[in-house]
């Protein structure tokens, strides 16, 4: 076919996540769009770091929140069921010093541990701290089985126990009666309040919570939901959090009983051009009549688009679009285009402006069967396991599966099958089976010989600067006081036919929501208008 003679409006979107899978689906919906996806791994992005559990692809596991990931689900024919999950805090300490006093009960008698990152699981004692069982946020707190060994000890273990329930209860009230107010009064909405210009540190100390309450218990939690160092999720703009919070309240949580792979197989049922193993290293205007790019990848073969969709993460958007403009810089010497050349290189340097203000975290998942990882006492175990590296645990070598020193994040294990069934994966322990668990930014790595599978990356980090950007170039509220419903495309959405698609530039928490919602908008409200195309989403 003549590579001039435009039949259909072509869309690159780079990137097979869930943003990138779901663009394509939507303009895979309308004849008059053509979508190919360009992935650089060796299969769909959204799969990439799932396990199959069982002889049989029984659970692949997912948790999805909100209306616009749940509403295309439902249009997709996803079968999903609520979850009850459970947490428990650990903390991973050195051996008791034998002293029987109570200090052995509150964790300030423990011996000094120097051994290397690979052998630490199989000399550590993973303390239970508390447990809790029920809805993401109804639900029951409980202390660990007792350890005591005499009557004084026993007593002091109750205190300890009481004091702890007491302290979590009341900030956890308090911070649900704050977060439902600020809610109903619109002010998690409104960049002109206070609160907008709060970090959940500053937040937290304004209202003078606990400092067990935030260190302990909730920021590790959260650290472990965004996948971010405790650090960061002090550094977390205050109402995003807090909306997370207040919306979240006696809503259920979901699993995919199909899992990931059914998910990836519905959307990329209607996709013709899927290119696997194929890095885009360069785009510059087309040198054809019709199209508005050229995109070469890794092996110089070359694409013609009309648009293209970054459905990557911010900074390897980054990357590619300054490759891109150092590329164009060097290489203009069609004076005829100087001003095509000159467009498209402004458009790439102001939304760079705009990727340079987000920040990230490093972060590694491990799938595993190393039980060592859990709490010491399999009665503690819960879904979703919560652990703190102890002082008292000195780390003295690196590798390759675990998070370095300073070990300021939670390190989360997720027995899978759990969500589904507690005392079957209980008696699978007792029984000698393996345990399928997905550990999250491991500070203790598990055998060699029990890890499945690993990855690395990077995970974007809300701060304040970063908000800021959303609003003010990937998407715009028009309404100040009421700005997540006044969303509208950014200054540096579809600007020589780029456009960006993703979690980490919709407004909130980076979770699935933001995939498919920025995805929705940048195809039926940017892409389809420009072309003067009639689009509905259709879920």
């Amino acid at each position: 076919m003549d590579p001039s003679e435009k039949k259909a409006v072509k869309v690159a979107v780079i990137g097979s996540g869930l943003a990138g899978l779901t663009s394509a689906y939507l303009l895979s919906q309308n004849e008059k769009f053509e979508p190919h996806i360009f992935e650089k791994g060796e299969k769909l992005g959204m799969d990439a770091a799932s396990i199959s559990v069982g002889s049989k692809e029984k659970f692949r596991v997912d948790m999805s929140y909100y209306s616009h990931l749940l509403r295309l689900y439902q249009h997709l024919n996803i079968s999903f069921i609520p979850a009850k999950f459970s947490f428990g805090w650990y903390r991973i300490r050195a051996p008791f010093n034998n002293n029987n006093d109570n200090t052995a009960i509150d964790g300030n008698s423990h011996e000094q541990l120097y051994i290397p990152t690979d052998q630490a699981a199989s000399e550590t004692v993973n303390e239970s701290q508390l447990t809790y069982s029920g809805s993401r946020t109804i639900g029951m707190l409980e202390s660990p089985e007792s350890r005591a060994n005499n009557f004084n000890e026993y007593l002091y273990e109750i205190y300890l126990s009481c004091w702890k329930l007491y302290i979590v209860s009341v900030s956890y009230l308090w911070l649900m009666g704050l977060a439902l107010w600020l809610h109903h009064r619109g002010h998690l909405k409104n960049r002109d309040h206070v609160i907008y210009r709060m970090t959940l540190g500053d937040w937290f100390r304004c209202h003078r919570f606990h400092p067990y309450f935030v260190h302990d218990i909730f920021i590790p939690l959260f650290a472990a939901v965004c996948t971010n160092s405790w650090k960061s999720m002090l550094d977390y703009p205050a109402v995003d959090v807090l909306e997370y919070m207040a919306v979240g309240l006696f809503q259920e949580s979901f699993v995919v009983s199909g899992g990931v792979r059914h998910i990836v197989d519905r959307l990329a049922s209607p996709l013709q051009h899927i290119h696997l193993q194929t890095c885009i290293v360069s785009i510059k205007p087309s040198s054809i009549p019709g199209y508005k790019l050229e995109l070469q990848d890794a092996s110089g073969q070359l694409h013609y688009f009309h648009h293209v969709i970054f459905a990557t993460q911010g900074n390897q958007a980054l990357n590619i679009l300054q490759q891109c403009r150092t590329h164009l810089n060097k290489n203009n010497n069609d004076k005829d285009n100087d001003n095509v050349y000159d467009t498209l290189s402004k458009d790439i340097e102001s939304a760079s402006d705009v990727l340079r203000q987000f920040r990230y975290d490093k972060a590694i998942v491990v799938n595993h069967t190393d039980t060592r990882l859990l709490p010491s006492n399999p009665k503690s175990w819960r879904s979703l396991n919560l652990a703190s590296l102890d002082s008292s645990v000195q780390l003295s070598a690196k590798n390759d599966v675990t998070i370095p020193f300073p070990h300021d994040t939670t390190m989360t294990t997720h027995i899978l099958t759990m969500t589904h069934n507690t005392n079957q994966v209980l008696k699978e322990h007792l029984d000698g089976d393996d345990i399928y668990m997905q550990t999250t930014n491991p500070c203790i790595s598990p055998l060699p010989e029990k890890i499945l599978s690993k990855a690395w990356f990077e995970r974007a980090t809300v701060t304040l600067t970063s908000k800021k950007a959303i609003f003010d170039g990937l998407f715009t509220p028009l309404d100040s006081q009421n700005v997540t419903s006044s969303l509208q495309l950014g200054r540096c959405q579809g600007n020589s036919g780029i456009w960006f698609v993703g979690s980490y530039c919709w407004p909130g928490i980076p979770l699935l929501e933001g995939c498919v919602a920025s995805s929705e908008k940048v195809v039926s409200e940017g892409i389809a208008l420009a072309e003067g195309i009639t689009m509905e989403v259709p879920w």
